[in-house]
């Protein structure tokens, strides 16, 4: 007993002081209740799934209303909270003189809006551990510009754990939120954690299923680990052809944001470059990565598509008694087995006509996946005066034709 109260006189802790923000409010009294409103909110529910619209965005009559709820409010307690609300209440009685104000949200968003007015009457959450639920609310909170309340529900998440779908939203979360780096680098560690093994059969469904920004964390997080480029690339390439069905949408996603990242890839990515996405396919690939890079392995382009069957050019320099550079044309997994006739051609353009010369023609009737190209002895193509390299650069065409079988 000497000792006394120890926490008398002293500064509120990091606790303390949460509690005291969460417990600020007091008017849950007036919520819905028709004595102390002035206003009635209308609030229309469409199917619109989840989309950040402000009221007063473009296209709120492209989508059907699903059901509609009125609320009493009160417009003093909602502007002090919101900005939103404190701009929409003037501006609705000016224009119609009625005590009625709408605001159109998405069906996804109901719930979260819900506890977001709830909020703003009584400066509480209702407490839950579902982390997916209060990134929805933070996501209200941000769209309606309710301060308080996206900064409690970031407090939360960061203590919580995350779910697949929480973190995956996390990533997105736009920069106005004052957490979302710290919830972006949780959902980040999250993602690298649960698929540390990504290439694991008993993940590749769920993993098809993940948007581009959780592919990104997942493999900038985990590609050091991995032994095998190639299955890294083939993951690459099957999960593109299932998310982007439009060949040139797929082509400028793996483009800019994925083969970049697969190390057996990265290098061709920045220096063949694909002039059209059909079966006539330009490449240019420049002298110091060919007579730098073919050492240590092979390179192989950005995938391209014919008759919806994909298809990549890899280049590599075969050493031992051949010491040859070859190009090859291989099938990517994605549709199966061709079943027709495919007829392959690989040209270069030489000096001094700068026309494109043939290198290798080939038909074949087969189904199988065998990759077929052609080879050239590297002491005729390396040298400063070799006739393959224009400006320093080799310029390559594909063509592939693919006639399927009556």
């Amino acid at each position: 007993m000497a000792g006394g109260d120890a926490s008398s006189g002293a500064a509120p802790g990091p606790e303390t002081a949460r509690e005291a923000e969460v417990d600020a409010g007091g008017f849950e009294f007036a919520f819905d209740n028709e004595a102390f409103s002035d206003r009635v909110l209308r609030i229309e529910v469409v199917g619109a799934g989840r989309k950040r619209r402000r009221e007063g965005d473009d296209g709120e009559g492209s989508t059907p209303v699903l059901r509609v709820k009125t609320i009493h409010i009160s417009s003093v307690i909602l502007a002090a909270k919101s900005s939103f609300f404190f701009k929409l209440f003037p501006n609705g009685m000016k224009e119609s003189g009625q005590r009625q104000s709408t605001v159109r949200i998405a069906d996804s968003e109901e719930n979260a809006y819900m506890e977001l007015l709830w909020f703003m009457y009584n400066g509480r959450l209702t407490p839950t551990t579902d982390s997916t639920l209060l990134v929805d609310i933070l996501m209200a909170a941000d769209k309606f510009d309710v301060v308080s309340c996206t900064k409690l529900c970031g407090q939360r998440l960061i203590g919580l754990p995350m779910t697949l779908e929480s973190a995956l939203r996390c990533l997105d979360l736009p920069c106005s939120i004052s957490m979302a780096a710290d919830l972006s680098e949780a959902a980040k560690k999250f993602l690298a954690k649960r698929y540390e093994k990504f290439l694991s059969t008993k993940f590749q469904d769920e993993l098809m299923r993940i948007p581009l920004s959780g592919i990104v964390a997942i493999l900038s997080r985990n590609l050091p680990r991995v032994a095998s480029e190639k299955s890294v690339y083939d993951f690459v390439l099957r999960w593109a052809d299932l998310q982007y069905p439009n060949s040139e949408e797929r082509r400028k996603i793996l483009s800019s944001s994925l083969l970049a990242m697969v190390p057996l890839a990265r290098s061709m990515t920045n220096v063949i470059l694909i002039d059209q996405p059909s079966c006539i396919i330009n490449f240019s690939l420049k002298r110091e990565h060919c007579s730098g890079s073919f050492s240590s392995g092979s390179m192989r382009s950005p995938p391209f598509y014919c008759a919806g069957h994909g298809f990549f050019l890899s280049a590599h320099r075969r050493m031992g008694p051949s010491n040859s550079f070859v190009l090859i044309i291989q099938k990517l997994e994605d549709k199966g087995l061709v079943r027709g006739t495919l007829d392959y051609e690989i040209d270069v353009k030489t000096t001094p006509s700068l026309e494109f010369t043939t290198l290798w023609r080939r038909t074949t009737t087969t189904g199988c996946r065998q990759g077929f190209g052609c080879r050239l002895p590297w002491p005729e193509v390396i040298p400063d005066d070799s006739p393959f390299f224009v400006d320093d650069k080799l310029h390559i065409r594909v063509h592939v034709k693919i006639t399927p079988q009556p």
